[in-house]
Parts: structure tokens; C-alpha cells; sequence
């Protein structure tokens, strides 16, 4: 295309200041929280307690003196209350807690704590509120022959999810290997090293980069923007007829826009592309950090696509940017910025 031009323990804790999450049972949970931020009511979980251990889900000098939780295992739900929240079943961060099935999320009771405005408190998980057939079950003490993520059932390390997402392609180091997809702003990143079957991640890293999969499994734990999860079961969306799927379009496009580009209009900007993730850089400093999916199409592009996607690390309320690709050259790249209505060009620098 061209362009024109209670039972629960809970303590105040003395040492880092933090809030805390414990687990007394010999079952991995999961816990989300909630509170107020700004006058409006937000939720956001998952993270993983292990068996005996504790978990730190706010860091430092605690701000709030009321948070609300919920914890599950997988068993079900420990003790809450009538404290309605949204929840997901894969990572999230809901802001609202008003119609939250007509936002595709559930509506699920959380627990209210008074931390009586202490800098820390901890609160632990114990088999007294934990959901039946919990009591008594061992921890897994990794023996020779432990269960891998397809064998183990829904919610045995961390809370079930089910997502559709853009594949990010697998990435090996000397400790792993490990795949990535991309939905929603989150990365969901699957590691050999943590009980996702070895022949799902080897499949994977076989798959093309830009198709799109529905994965489930559990979600272990998230930070930031990144979700560390299993995967039970995983399917491409749609077959494979002649002569080429749109998403073998889609994974050309990210393949081709990997490296650094340089602006052709701009010499002190230029863009880094590494996986999913793009650093807009000027006069050598980080101007903006996003992370890309590929779409037919979006709101701002009149019906004009493929577009790059680019959900911002740190949303300043103005959304993602939407670029409509235009030619992709050898060792050029042109886009039209579908929401300024600017075209931008860049050639390939390395």
C-alpha cells in the first residue's frame, strides 16, 4: 500500500515495610487485591503464594490503610466477604467495580483488612478458611517424577486462565527456553524450567511468530506487565488453507520490523524493535516504551490494515497508538500514524 502523500491469621509485620501474603497449607494459592486509588475502586491479581512461603504483593511503605482480597486454590476460594470486586481469569489490572459481566470480567467477593495505617502487615492464608480438600494435602517436594502442567488439573500452580494471544516466538538462553505471547498489554511468558510440558514448549518453538493461539493453563505469577504462566492446552485459531493465512502476513510483518530504524525525517529519532516491545528513543533517551501487537485493522485506520498496535508501558490515559504499515523494504519501513494522520518513514540501521 502507498500512502497519499478472622480464622485468618493476620499480624503487622516489623521488618520490610511491604504488604505481605503467607501461606500456611500445604496447597500453592493465588491472591488478588483490591483498593481505591484516586476514588476509583481497582483490582488487579494474580500472585502466587507457594506451599510454607510468603509472597510480597505491594512493595514498600504501604499508602492505604484498607486493602481487600481474595485468595483460591485449587480447591476453590478461601473465606471472603461481600466486598464485590472484577476479577479475570488471567492477569489483570480492572479499574471500576461497577458491571463488571458486561465488561466480560467476573464479580467475585473479596475480604476487607484494616491495616490500622501501619507501614507493614502481613497476612497469612491457613487451612482453617482454605477451601475444602486442602486440609492435610503435602506440599509437592519435587520428586522424581513431578507432574507437568498437562497432567496436574486446573489450578495446581496458580489460578486457571484462557486467553487468545499473539505469538512472540520462543527465545533460548544457557538456563531455558522459553515462549511468549502477547494480549491485552500483558506478556505471558512459558518456560521449560516450570511445569509446562517440554514437548508444548519444543511445538512452539516450531510455530510462526505473529499467529494467533488460544493457550490455557495457570497462571503462577505476574509482575509489571508480565505474566509468568503453564500451558495445558494451546490451538493456532483457525486451519491452514492456500495460498496464505493473514497471520503468516502478520508474522512477516514482525519478523521484518525486528532491529533499530533510524527516522528518514528525523535524525535524532530512531526506534528499537526487540520482540514485542519498541523504545521510541530521541537524542539518545528513552521517549516512550510500548509493546506491539499486529491487527487487520484498527478504530482510527478507516478500515485500512494491517496495523501495528502499540499499548504504551505507562498509559498516560491517551491510549495505544495505531499504525497502518505502508511498503516494507529491504531496509526501509513506512507507516502511517492512523491517529496523527503523519506518515513516518525509516530506514534499517543495523
Amino acid at each position: 500500500m502507498r500512502f497519499p502523500t478472622a480464622l485468618l491469621i493476620v499480624t503487622a509485620a516489623p521488618a520490610a515495610a511491604e504488604l505481605t501474603f503467607c501461606n500456611e497449607t500445604g496447597v500453592r494459592a493465588s491472591v488478588s487485591i483490591g483498593y481505591v486509588e484516586n476514588k476509583v475502586w481497582t483490582s488487579e491479581g494474580w500472585w502466587g503464594v507457594e506451599p510454607y512461603d510468603c509472597t510480597v504483593v505491594v512493595g514498600g511503605d504501604l499508602k492505604k490503610r484498607y486493602y481487600y482480597w481474595r485468595a483460591t486454590n485449587k480447591h476453590g476460594a478461601f473465606a471472603s466477604e461481600k466486598y464485590m470486586f472484577c476479577t479475570d481469569s488471567s492477569a489483570y489490572t480492572i479499574k471500576g467495580d461497577e458491571n463488571c459481566k458486561a465488561r466480560g470480567y467476573r464479580r467475585e467477593g473479596f475480604r476487607e483488612e484494616d491495616t490500622g495505617e501501619a507501614r507493614s502487615y502481613s497476612v497469612a492464608l491457613t487451612e482453617a478458611d482454605a477451601p475444602a480438600g486442602t486440609v492435610g494435602e503435602a506440599a509437592h517436594t519435587g520428586d522424581a517424577s513431578p507432574k507437568s502442567a498437562g497432567s496436574a488439573g486446573p489450578g495446581t500452580y496458580g489460578e486457571p486462565y484462557s486467553i487468545r494471544a499473539d505469538f512472540l516466538g520462543c527465545w533460548a538462553s544457557n538456563e531455558e527456553l522459553a515462549c511468549e505471547f502477547f494480549a491485552d498489554g500483558w506478556t505471558y511468558v512459558a518456560s521449560e524450567n516450570d511445569p509446562t510440558d517440554f514437548d508444548i514448549i519444543e511445538a512452539l518453538n516450531e510455530a510462526s511468530t505473529g499467529t494467533q493461539w488460544d493457550i490455557s493453563g495457570d497462571l503462577i505469577s505476574y509482575s509489571g506487565d508480565t505474566a509468568k504462566v503453564t500451558i495445558r492446552e494451546y490451538a493456532m485459531v483457525g486451519d491452514l488453507p492456500p495460498p496464505v493465512m493473514p497471520s503468516q502476513d502478520n508474522a512477516a510483518i514482525m519478523d521484518h520490523i525486528q532491529g533499530y530504524w533510524d527516522s528518514d525525517g528525523d535524525s535524532s529519532y530512531y526506534w528499537i524493535v526487540q520482540g514485542n516491545q519498541l523504545d521510541e528513543i530521541y537524542d539518545g533517551n528513552l521517549m516512550r516504551r510500548s509493546f506491539l501487537e499486529i491487527h487487520p485493522e484498527c478504530a482510527a485506520s478507516d478500515g485500512q490494515g494491517p496495523v501495528i498496535i502499540a499499548w504504551p508501558e505507562v498509559d498516560e490515559g491517551d491510549g495505544p497508538a495505531c499504525y497502518v504499515v505502508g511498503e516494507l523494504g529491504p531496509r526501509s519501513l513506512q507507516l502511517l500514524d492512523a491517529v496523527e494522520g503523519v506518515i513516518l518513514n525509516f530506514s534499517y540501521s543495523n
